[in-house]
């Protein structure tokens, strides 16, 4: 048997006549961007994370741009973020000509740690954006504490945690902006690209619709254009980006936001059968903080002899993941911020140790017994 790490297919067959009707449905109307699809997922995606606002994109990566931009956040300024990421997440703080920051984080959460924060900001830090690292909401409260105390902006990379709640409070609501990765691999997935920014500032949510669409605005008096010029429409203002929404993503995200909720339940039951089939093994399980409900995007293990299990795993056929590797200031591409081997031991620690098991709604119970076979026999070698 062989076991991915995701199943894509296994979860489009479990809602196949749903997401058929919604594609079917939007090409027959014949309007395929941005259209009335697209505001009706904004609008349901806003309200299910408890906010006034959100504003769809094509893009994780474009949601981290575009709502830095909207926050005014630019050339000279600093973004503090952890350092066992996705690069698309300093890549995005670099193309506004921030510069991203890292800070190591907590050993039992994998999120991160609120007590480095506070070393890491200087007088050009202004935003915190932290991230809900494996589907585990960060300490939500001690960031803020972090913020208010400092004045500082956060935003909330939800990517992939979409569901996930802290204290009662789906996630996506607890920063000034709260960033979404709606593409491939991610709780909530479209067919291909898609993201979300959601926010309760109105200013912010304003000037990302413009920034999404090429940075037009509507024309004003002001603009000084004469009427022969126009038929008073859009202005070019901003220097934006083509990012809007295709309307079959939207329209199949509003087919899945409906069963979200059940994913997440789903997943926590396998999550809990992993944790008393693995109660014996010498492997160091999840921990979750009390009052969060983790969306688990796989069930996260730390092993000795990372590597070679690994290699194990896969051999028979349970194509289990290690992710974000190496830490993000180990990439080339950081090395000019003059980071080193020993600058996070704790986020260098579990990166040579992590191995993500596969956790999805569709994993049988079969399945998952099979993961803890090959598990158990690979420690054991």
């Amino acid at each position: 048997m062989t076991v991915l790490h995701i199943d894509h297919r296994a979860q489009y067959y479990s809602i196949k006549d749903e997401i058929d009707s919604a594609i079917k449905r939007v090409l027959e109307g014949g309007s395929y961007v941005m259209n009335k699809d697209v505001a009706n997922f904004e609008k349901e995606f806003a309200e299910y994370c408890g906010v006034k606002y959100g504003v769809s994109v094509q893009s994780g990566h474009d949601a981290i741009l575009i709502s830095l931009l909207a926050l005014g956040i630019g050339s000279g300024d600093e973004v503090i973020t952890v350092d066992n990421g996705c690069p698309s997440v300093p890549v995005a703080i670099s193309h506004t000509d921030a510069t991203p920051v890292f800070v190591d984080i907590d050993e039992r959460t994998y999120n991160i740690d609120p007590a480095r924060i506070e070393e890491a900001i200087t007088p050009r830090t202004k935003v915190i954006l932290p991230i809900h690292s494996y589907g585990q909401p960060y300490d939500v409260r001690a960031v803020r504490q972090v913020a208010e105390e400092k004045g500082l902006l956060v935003m909330e990379d939800a990517s992939i945690a979409a569901g996930a709640r802290y204290k009662g409070q789906r996630v996506g609501a607890f920063g000034d902006v709260g960033v979404f990765s709606l593409s491939y691999g991610k709780i909530l997935n479209a067919l291909g690209s898609a993201g979300m920014i959601t926010t309760d500032r109105p200013d912010v949510a304003r000037r990302a619709q413009f920034l999404r669409e090429y940075g037009f605005r509507p024309l004003r008096d002001s603009d000084g254009i004469k009427d022969e010029y126009t038929t008073g429409d859009l202005v070019s203002a901003f220097q934006g980006y083509n990012s809007g929404l295709d309307a079959i993503q939207a329209a199949v995200l509003s087919v899945k936001l409906k069963v979200l909720d059940q994913w997440v339940e789903l997943r926590g039951k396998k999550a809990r059968l992993y944790d008393r089939l693995l109660s014996e093994l010498d492997v160091i399980r999840p921990y979750i903080m009390d009052n969060v409900t983790s969306t688990y995007r796989g069930y996260v293990i730390r092993v000795k002899g990372r590597n070679n299990i690994l290699y194990c795993l896969h051999a028979r056929g349970v194509l289990a993941r290690a992710i974000y590797l190496p830490p993000l200031h180990m990439h080339p591409l950081w090395r000019h911020l003059g980071y080193r081997e020993g600058d996070f031991p704790v986020t260098e620690r579990v990166a040579r140790e992590m191995i993500s098991l596969p956790l999805y709604p569709e994993l049988t119970d079969d399945q998952l017994g099979e993961v803890v076979q090959a598990l158990e026999a690979c420690v054991s070698a």
